[in-house]
């Protein structure tokens, strides 16, 4: 048993070892500090369902979705390093603070979840548009105020990473619809190998798409019903 166990010996000092930066966030003893350490992780979160909602899904509007999340970090990238603005403290968060990546990664987020929520669902009259597009704006600005909170950033650097994040958005959707769809990209994203083999779709392309979906599902439970019958 004492075979299994390490030694002291083999123990690195305390003074060596560093933390996964990704996921460890400090934060103050109060309440409110260790909500907003939760709601700051929300990033991680959001990749993690990007992932499982395109593999559940195989839909080419997430899949450019998060094409354009990625990109949104690597354009945060280059300009935290052009930039090259120090965070409030020396021991929180690493590298640069100008813009907040953060900040950009949520403010890219809600506005391109609000441009297809409004694309897709407010022509109907439907009232999910609106409660989502509350809901994500409330989600995002309680994550962007997080950072200042817990003092990883200055209100200057999260507000100029939000401009960034929305900006981007835009730029990105109107590039994705009135660029690459207007020249037949997406045809070619779908027709290539890997799409056909993926079994990946295009649900823009497609008005009412859950109602088809359900429709055909009830279709399907009638056949089956009467094959059991």
């Amino acid at each position: 048993m004492h075979d299994i166990l390490p030694s002291k010996s083999n123990i690195p000092p305390h003074h060596t070892l560093t933390s996964l930066s990704l996921t460890h966030v400090l934060h103050g003893s109060d309440i409110y500090s260790k909500i907003f350490a939760h709601l700051t992780l929300s990033p991680l979160a959001i990749t993690c369902s990007y992932v499982a909602v395109i593999l559940t899904t195989r839909d080419l509007t997430v899949i450019l979705m998060l094409a354009g999340q990625l990109l949104n970090e690597c354009v945060n990238f280059v300009l935290k390093r052009l930039v090259k603005q120090a965070r409030p403290t020396e021991y929180l968060g690493d590298g640069y603070g100008m813009p907040s990546s953060h900040s950009q990664f949520m403010a890219f987020f809600a506005t391109y979840m609000v441009i297809l929520m409004y694309r897709w669902g407010a022509s109907s009259g439907a009232v999910s548009p609106h409660v989502v597009t509350v809901l994500v704006l409330i989600w995002s600005s309680l994550v962007i105020y997080s950072r200042v909170h817990l003092y990883y950033h200055t209100w200057q650097q999260v507000v100029a990473g939000s401009i960034c994040g929305c900006l981007f958005a835009v730029g990105y959707y109107f590039f994705v619809n009135r660029f690459l769809r207007s020249r037949g990209m997406q045809d070619w994203m779908l027709d290539n190998s890997f799409a056909q083999w993926a079994h990946i779709v295009d649900r823009e392309q497609m008005n009412k798409v859950y109602e088809w979906e359900w429709n055909q599902f009830q279709q399907w439970r009638k056949i089956n019903q009467g094959k059991a019958d």
